[in-house]
């Protein structure tokens, strides 16, 4: 945790914080019993679940790497 605050590298550090999201994501699009779009064809219903899925992780990256990253910057100084 620790070193996605401190590494030098700024594409890790996002990396870093933004990994997490991701099982959580994959847990409740795919296997949460209230699945989200569970009603429709099963080629919607996974496209739907990728779209999703792709949306969340853009959020996290947004928030949680590039919103954290310029205060936590080591390089720069404030």
């Amino acid at each position: 945790m620790i070193e996605s605050f401190i590494n030098p590298s700024p594409v890790l550090r996002i990396v870093l914080r933004t990994a997490p999201a991701l099982p959580a994501a994959i847990w409740t699009l795919w296997f949460d019993r209230s699945r989200p779009l569970s009603a429709s064809a099963m080629p919607w219903r996974t496209i739907g679940r990728l779209i999703v899925l792709l949306a969340i992780m853009a959020f996290a990256v947004a928030i949680l790497g590039f919103g954290i990253n310029w205060p936590y910057d080591p390089t720069r100084i404030v």
